[in-house]
């Protein structure tokens, strides 16, 4: 069978990609849960099954007479999409939450299909009756688990997939991304940072009680950084390791891909031997990351689940990454949270107004359950850009333009700002200076935006 692919962007959120060949395969970056293996194999013979379902209604609309399939209404059930595809945004950054799961959009009026060929109209109405089961049973199977995408964005990629380019297929996604795009620019506001959605006393204490150990390591090679962190994530779970920050150092390049991402999609993996970059994989989500030890600070929390206790998935982004943007502003660094989990720089945009630069750094999570009495583990990383060298990133890695629709900058390059955009101080000078800040940071919590 011949492979087929399907990606979807979510506004602010995760990218999603669906592949169809002897089966299907879910690939992203949007499960923070340990165990999420079942769960996406289950979605995965939901998205085989649907494309199956999905072949035979085209297949029987290209070999129907004009008017056999003309009796197929629209659906009208109550199914309201939420917003999952942008092909041209303008702007970034409104309330996380409600780009990536709550905006919710009704039909109008463009979505009349009088004018048109009453076959296509049949089979245009066949699709979006397919699409909208589709969602019911991913949603079935996922319900909450998902973090920054959700079942809308799994089945329009896997409709991309499955359809390529059927007419009647991608005017269906022509109506259905036209009501999205008005629903996510009336939601948002232009270019301005992420709004800070747990309030500094709570963030003050709960880091107070965490207390951790800050420990700036030795440099090791990739592959051992990745056995090490579910080993370390592992005996914080168990009660064996107390609450710690981590702040690496690496002794190679590297390609790093979150957990249920496709190398072959992410990564030029020729180009990345001929430059001596290795490519490993990390068992958290987020995409994948370009690394250079001279041009690069990553930075673990190993901590207990309850320090997340009652948060959503945004606040617990932002109390994680509270005293990183507090050390960051020591080191001249203005920073703030952009979007589910990345960290951008911010700039002044005239009329007091802030706005949002470049993205500095990216982070991805991991709940690790506990076991025989131990608390559990809240697994939480970050790579940041120090410095970057912009055409060897752009020789490994791959980036989907889906990936990009929902940017302002449409080059992967250019989203990056690193911090010597913004400081003189080296890359020692600003590790030093992030240890003495974690160290401290519950007693004297401060926050930019």
């Amino acid at each position: 069978m011949t492979e087929r692919s399907g990606s979807v962007k979510v506004p602010g959120g995760k990218l999603v990609r669906v592949t169809l060949a002897a089966g299907a395969c879910l690939d992203g970056d949007f499960f923070a849960d340990d165990d999420a293996r079942a769960a996406i194999d289950a979605v995965e013979n939901v998205i085989a099954d649907a494309a199956r379902e999905l072949d035979m209604t085209l297949a029987d609309a290209a070999s129907a007479d004009g008017g056999a399939m003309a009796g197929v209404a629209a659906p009208d059930d109550g199914f309201v999409p939420t917003a999952d595809a942008v092909d041209d945004v303008d702007s970034v950054d409104a309330d996380p939450r409600i780009r990536a799961d709550e905006i919710h959009v009704k039909e109008d009026d463009d979505g009349d299909l009088r004018d048109a060929d009453p076959r296509m109209r049949a089979t245009e109405n066949a699709v979006e009756a397919w699409y909208r089961r589709t969602v019911r049973r991913i949603d079935d199977v996922l319900g909450d688990r998902l973090i920054g995408a959700n079942a809308d964005a799994i089945a329009l990629a896997a409709l991309r997939a499955a359809a390529g380019d059927d007419g009647a297929a991608r005017a269906f996604e022509e109506r259905h991304t036209a009501r999205v795009r008005r629903s996510w620019r009336a939601a948002q506001h232009p270019r301005t940072p992420s709004p800070i959605c747990i309030g500094a006393d709570e963030i003050r204490s709960r880091w107070a009680a965490l207390r951790p150990h800050v420990v700036v390591d030795r440099p090791r090679m990739p592959e051992e950084q990745m056995a090490l962190e579910p080993q370390w994530a592992r005996q914080m779970a168990d009660g064996e390791r107390p609450p710690t920050i981590r702040v690496w150092h690496w002794a190679a390049p590297a390609v790093v891909c979150g957990r249920y991402q496709s190398i072959e999609d992410e990564v030029d993996v020729a180009a990345a031997h001929a430059r001596g970059v290795h490519i490993v994989r990390r068992g958290t989500g987020g995409g994948a990351m370009f690394v250079e030890p001279a041009d690069t600070i990553t930075y673990s929390l190993y901590a207990p689940l309850w320090f997340a206790d009652g948060l959503d998935a945004v606040q617990v982004y932002q109390l994680c990454d509270a005293w990183l943007l507090a050390a960051l502003a020591e080191c001249g660094v203005r920073a703030c949270y952009a979007g589910l989990n990345d960290i951008a720089a911010v700039h002044d945009g005239g009329a007091g107004e802030t706005v949002v630069g470049g993205k500095i750094g990216g982070a991805a999570q991991m709940r690790v359950p506990a076991r025989d009495g131990g608390p559990g583990c809240l697994l939480h990383h970050v790579t940041l850009a120090y410095a970057i060298d912009a055409a060897a990133m752009g020789d490994v890695l791959i980036t989907d333009p889906e990936k990009m629709s929902d940017k302002a900058v449409k080059s992967a390059r250019r989203r990056v700002e690193p911090m010597t955009a913004q400081t003189t101080m080296t890359r020692e000078e600003v590790i030093a200076t992030m240890a003495r800040v974690a160290a401290s940071f519950g007693s004297q919590t401060s926050m930019r935006a």
